[in-house]
């Protein structure tokens, strides 16, 4: 069991007791046992903590006053490795699209220079698949030469990616895709109402993604246009066609905009398809539950089913470059009929 207090947890230790609880005690036990290895290999979704564990493992390395087999995110240490300003820790994340040789081997020569808080050292290397075969192959005279107390953590989306030499000398760690009620209760604590915490939640997996698209009105004025086009078109209202030229396009830029609207408004069919086999409990949007309940009492599930497949029908048309006004009308028909 994960020995902790709740006035002594930080941010990171909160936030990864949510997201990644198992992995959290796994290397609380391994640290109190001595048992960390040389090089670790963090795989898994983007935001489901790779970042924040190997930040909490080096604060657990250096932290000045460890208490219950946690760091207390307060001493000079940790506060410094959070800042990202710790001497015995270094990063490396992508130079524009690709991590270069030349970073790894400045990398290198950190490691042969002795600690200046102590003798352990600490390598976090971002999005590691997006080392070049130079900058992979230079980084393995490490790996298969480790000095002691020194401690690599590799990061990555994409595990396939990195050359199996490296993976292969390199304990793979897999982080799971965060619970979605875990990460909307994350988000309500940083202050995101409920109904849009809900949303955030089933859009992504990544904290700071959510918390910034809370922020963008842009975020707010789909949600709102998407509900009424919805609406409209589960009335068989046919002002659903005028409005995509009317009130849609205007907020849609391109294609990725496209998607994520078309995303948002699969979210509306499958809650009402939910309210439809009264599973409440799977609702995202529960604010708008007396609506659904109403818009479910004249649809069958067949054609709420239908109205879906002609919006993932939408996306793939997006994918093929179709244009999106388009793609958009063509949906309001479908849907309107």
């Amino acid at each position: 069991q994960i020995l902790m207090t709740k006035e002594r947890m930080d941010g990171v230790t909160q936030l990864l007791m949510r997201q990644q609880p198992e992995l959290l005690e796994r290397f609380q036990r391994t640290i109190r046992e001595k048992r960390l290895v040389h090089a670790y290999l963090f795989e898994g979704a983007q935001g489901t903590g790779k970042e924040e564990l190997a930040r909490w493992i080096t604060q657990m390395l250096f932290c000045e006053e460890l208490q219950d087999d946690q760091p207390c995110g307060h001493c000079n240490h940790c506060l410094r490795i959070a800042a990202g300003e710790f001497p015995d820790m270094a990063e490396i994340r992508p130079d524009g699209n690709t991590i270069k040789v030349n970073q790894v081997r400045e990398l290198k020569a950190e490691l042969s220079k002795s600690g200046m808080e102590g003798s352990r050292k600490v390598y976090l290397i971002y999005d590691a698949e997006k080392m070049t075969v130079s900058a992979s192959n230079s980084l393995l005279t490490f790996l298969e030469e480790p000095q002691n107390d020194t401690y690599l953590i590799l990061m990555t989306t994409a595990k396939e990616n990195i050359l199996p030499t490296i993976r292969s000398r390199c304990q793979i760690v897999h982080f799971q895709v965060v619970n979605k009620q875990a990460l909307g209760e994350t988000l309500e604590a940083q202050g995101i109402k409920h109904e849009n915490a809900a949303l955030l939640a089933a859009i992504t997996n990544n904290q700071e993604a959510a918390l910034l698209l809370n922020q963008e009105e842009s975020f707010h004025e789909s949600k709102k246009r998407t509900w009424a086009w919805f609406q409209l078109m589960t009335d068989k209202n046919p002002q659903a066609f005028v409005f995509v030229q009317t009130d849609l396009m205007d907020g849609l830029k391109d294609k990725n905009d496209g998607h994520f609207f078309l995303d948002l408004l699969l979210f509306y069919y499958r809650d009402l398809l939910y309210t439809k086999y009264s599973n409440k409990q799977a609702i995202v949007n529960k604010n708008h539950g007396k609506e659904y309940e109403r818009i479910a009492e004249k649809l069958h599930p067949q054609e709420i089913t239908r109205h879906m497949e002609n919006i993932l029908n939408g996306k793939k048309h997006l994918e093929a470059n179709v244009q999106l006004q388009g793609v958009l009308e063509e949906i309001a028909l479908g849907n309107s009929l």
